[in-house]
């Protein structure tokens, strides 16, 4: 548990080297990923399981410090869909690029035997938890993959 507080800790701090919260830079992030598909504040909400009030909230601030605009959709005037503009962008870069390199720190702390056995012993803990999701993205990233899987 004090390591999962202490990796929380790092990565929320580099989001905030960036003048963002750590749930502001994965907001960021999912929407960065999906460059050709158009995201609503519903899908945020339901993907990240996080009530309404809150994601508005989040998405205002974002808005209001220039890393996104909301886009009225000409179908729903209603729906506005979101879309980082070139600070969003960048920042999510940034962000992404810290990341990364904590993650490579920390995957030369083992030798590949050492970090499949982690790999292993964390992905039952995982699976018994009902987060097969959260095991295949830990799988691609300590293999050097940046792939969004789920």
């Amino acid at each position: 548990m004090i390591a999962s507080h202490q990796i929380r800790r790092k990565v929320d701090s580099i989001s905030a080297c960036h003048g963002l919260t750590g749930i502001q830079s994965r907001i960021l992030s999912y929407i960065c990923a999906s460059p050709d598909k158009e995201v609503f504040q519903k899908e945020i909400e339901k993907n990240f399981g996080i009530r309404r009030s809150s994601v508005t909230s989040v998405i205002s601030n974002l808005e209001q410090n220039g890393f996104l605009n909301r886009k009225a959709v000409p179908a729903d005037a209603r729906q506005k869909k979101l879309v980082l503009t070139q600070k969003g962008m960048e920042a999510d870069q940034k962000v992404s690029t810290g990341i990364k390199d904590f993650e490579q720190s920390l995957n030369d702390l083992f030798s590949d035997g050492e970090r499949k056995t982690l790999l292993d012993l964390l992905g039952r803990i995982t699976d018994t938890l009902g987060g097969g999701c959260a095991r295949q993205a830990a799988n691609k990233t300590m293999q050097g993959k940046d792939e969004t899987i789920c």
